[in-house]
């Protein structure tokens, strides 16, 4: 049943609500409607019935005697009581019928009649399965006592209710049908932005992702979806446009140390050479290797922290041993560049993963050295402004210029002159510290003043 409901249009969905409630709608209507024409029907009536009753006595108070009454014609007795369903019975106190005016379809109830002095009340009428009737006492012009016997049947009001009974099913049938189409047609129209939505989506393919939708056109409970698609479009389109740019990088970086081993092996083997250059030449070969292996751990690495397939263990660590290890593990690599080396952190404690956060520093310290000129200052630090800890590697050099600081942190992106050193280099190390930071829940940014400084800082929460 659940699939069935899925699998169902939001149209025909609609268009069956719309009948239903029609339906429901119109039957109580007609219900409230009948119960008042019944109920009006039936006041009137007692009223009728009533009326009758005063109409009887004043008759009766005219008739001489018994007799006169038995055989005389009386015109106002026929023109009040002749009507369909209506019934005159008077009786002397003996019980001898002296006047009746017709014969009840079904037999009379036993009544009290109501003293000649006292005026009938809607109270005092009885129901008899088939009507309402009401028992009176009169006196003749000659002050003979009578008991009348007046009473109303239904037959024609009820023939008259089941033919409104009829006639009102039929129009709540023809109700529910006209406002199921009408409703049809306005959820075809309503949902025509809809369909406009399914176009630009089925136009869609990597070729041709600048589709949108034009949101002010759109009715207001589109809107929401709308521009909700059309991020989506924003995010395809960037996804795919940095997977093409990711793509070539990599096939480009990946090319450089495959040609120069073929180059160089190529070269080994076109004429015979000595032991001494076959080593030199597997030397050369193992560097590339190298190159390779750190390029493929590196992707490796990025594609399991994009799928969140890297556990994180947090510990909390002493900031300023950590980052004095990594200092010592640079130390020979900085004064070799002639460099200095200089790390202050005093009483900071940093909530991480203790591995990555030695890669994610060592990276941005690595880069650090690589970019500082002889003589220059690298600087580690770490400190607890706002209640966070953040962690910062600054040196001095050429800095970035402002034009390439939106894309240090894409992957493979060495497009900085003053960055780039492509034997070194294969520009994935700031991607991987950002990658870093966002398993941490944290963040990394950078600021560069040209010709004076170059600064990362990365922020972690609190424990």
């Amino acid at each position: 049943m659940n699939r069935l409901a899925s699998s169902t249009s939001i149209t025909l969905r609609l268009t069956l609500l719309f009948a239903v409630v029609a339906a429901l709608t119109f039957a109580s209507v007609g219900a409230y409607l009948y119960g008042a024409l019944a109920g009006s029907m039936a006041h009137n009536d007692d009223l009728e019935i009533l009326t009758r009753v005063r109409l009887m006595r004043q008759f009766l108070s005219t008739a001489p005697s018994a007799e006169a009454l038995h055989t005389a014609p009386h015109p106002l007795i026929d023109a009040v009581f002749l009507n369909e369903g209506c019934v005159l019975r008077v009786a002397g106190l003996d019980g001898r019928l002296l006047l009746q005016t017709s014969v009840p379809s079904h037999p009379l109830p036993a009544m009290a009649p109501i003293s000649v002095a006292i005026a009938p009340k809607v109270t005092d009428l009885v129901d008899w399965g088939v009507g309402r009737s009401v028992q009176v006492e009169a006196r003749l012009g000659d002050g003979t006592p009578v008991i009348a016997t007046i009473a109303r049947e239904r037959s024609d009001r009820a023939a008259m209710l089941q033919r409104y009974t009829r006639n009102l099913t039929a129009a709540i049938a023809a109700g529910a049908l006209l406002v199921a189409f009408l409703g049809y047609l306005a959820v075809r129209h309503a949902i025509g932005s809809l369909r406009a939505v399914i176009g630009k989506a089925n136009d869609i393919s990597t070729h041709c992702l600048q589709t949108r939708l034009a949101i002010d056109s759109m009715p207001s409970e589109v809107r929401e979806l709308s521009a909700a698609f059309n991020g989506m479009l924003d995010r395809l389109e960037d996804g795919v446009q940095r997977l093409s740019g990711f793509a070539a990088d990599l096939a480009h970086d990946l090319r450089t140390p495959i040609n120069t081993l073929m180059v160089q092996t190529q070269v080994a083997l076109s004429r015979p050479r000595q032991p001494e250059d076959y080593r030199a030449l597997l030397a050369s070969s193992i560097e590339e290797y190298q190159r390779l292996a750190r390029m493929i751990e590196n992707t490796l690495f990025l594609a399991r922290a994009d799928n969140a397939q890297l556990a994180v263990h947090r510990e909390m660590l002493d900031a300023e041993a950590e980052l004095q290890r990594i200092r010592d593990y640079f130390e020979g690599v900085a004064e070799e560049a002639g460099i200095i080396l200089d790390v202050s952190a005093k009483n900071v404690r940093v909530h991480a993963d203790p591995i990555l956060f030695r890669r994610a520093v060592n990276n941005l310290v690595s880069n650090a050295i690589r970019y500082t000129p002889r003589g220059g200052v690298v600087h580690l630090s770490a400190g607890q402004p706002g209640g966070g800890v953040e962690v910062v590697v600054e040196n001095t050099g050429p800095g970035i210029a402002v034009e390439h600081m939106p894309y240090i942190f894409d992957r493979y992106y060495r497009g900085d002159p003053a960055r780039s050193a492509a034997g070194h280099s294969v520009g994935l190390g700031l991607s991987i510290v950002q990658a870093i930071m966002r398993l941490h829940s944290g963040e990394i940014d950078a600021d560069s003043t040209p010709g004076v400084r170059t600064r990362f800082c990365m922020r972690f929460g609190t424990a």
